[in-house]
């Protein structure tokens, strides 16, 4: 083997020799004017050469600047963004995916993504991954995300599909956007309809015909037992009760007295 490679070498130079000779017994037949013009042809090609190397060195700079502000867009953006290969794994991730997950960006790649659905939505997760698949067509999904000693939030994720020149099942690019605020928004609003609704319930119930003693004035309530109606009001609206005596009450109250004291 080292024979041939040091062969190689002295025959390249050898032929280029030989065409290098056979250059200069061209050039001797040229004459002046036609060694003039190919000096002429030469020096502009030159110029062509390094002029093509400018802009060559001017696109390269302005691309390198193009990457950068497209890596900083990507690391930076406010939501996760992820590459995840056909059988799962995390190929690809922004730092702030990595921040939502509670990992390293280092000691994500290779991971599963489904590593850090919550248990309770693995089936949400992996019908979204093959409807992506199968349609070739943007995806979302809402399901809950467990980081890595963090607490659980809620989540949106949109998926497209991306095709890969080494693995012929293509990729996965997913963005993942926290929703926990709203999730907390529209758990806020259902309890305040419900308590709503039940209010509206208690109010319809005291509007309606109420079963009343014609005597001691007291209300029957839907077990079959008796109460007083500040109590019964109390107990359906909520409603607390302060007591006194109105001027008359009052006045008879103390003309009961004076007759109590006479006897």
């Amino acid at each position: 083997m080292k024979k041939k490679t040091a062969k190689k070498p002295a025959s390249l130079r050898k032929r280029a020799e030989g065409m290098l000779v056979k250059q200069k017994e061209r050039l001797r037949e040229l004459s002046s004017a036609d060694l003039k013009k190919l000096v002429h042809e030469l020096g502009t090609h030159q110029i062509e050469l390094e002029m093509q190397n400018e802009e060559l060195l001017r696109a390269r700079e302005e691309l390198e600047v193009s990457r950068n502000k497209y890596a900083e867009l990507y690391d930076f953006s406010p939501d996760g963004h992820f590459t995840v290969t056909a059988r799962g794994l995390i190929q690809e991730a922004n730092l702030t995916g990595a921040e939502l997950l509670g990992v390293d960006r280092r000691f994500l790649m290779g991971k599963p993504f489904a590593a850090f659905i919550d248990r309770d939505d693995l089936a949400v997760y992996e019908a979204h991954r093959k409807n992506v698949f199968t349609s070739q067509t943007r995806q979302t999904c809402e399901l809950r995300i467990k980081p890595r000693n963090a607490t659980v939030f809620y989540a949106r994720l949109q998926s497209t599909y991306s095709e890969n020149v080494d693995d012929k099942a293509g990729l996965l690019r997913t963005a993942l956007i926290d929703i926990s605020d709203r999730k907390r928004a529209e758990e806020d609003r259902e309890k305040t309809i419900l308590e709503l609704r039940d209010a509206l319930a208690k109010i319809k119930t005291l509007s309606g015909l109420l079963p009343i003693c014609a005597g001691c004035k007291k209300i029957r309530n839907d077990d079959g037992y008796w109460e007083q109606v500040d109590q019964y009001i109390s107990d359906h609206t909520g409603v607390t009760f302060t007591h006194g005596l109105c001027p008359e009450c009052y006045n008879k109250g103390m003309e009961d007295l004076k007759k109590l004291r006479r006897r």
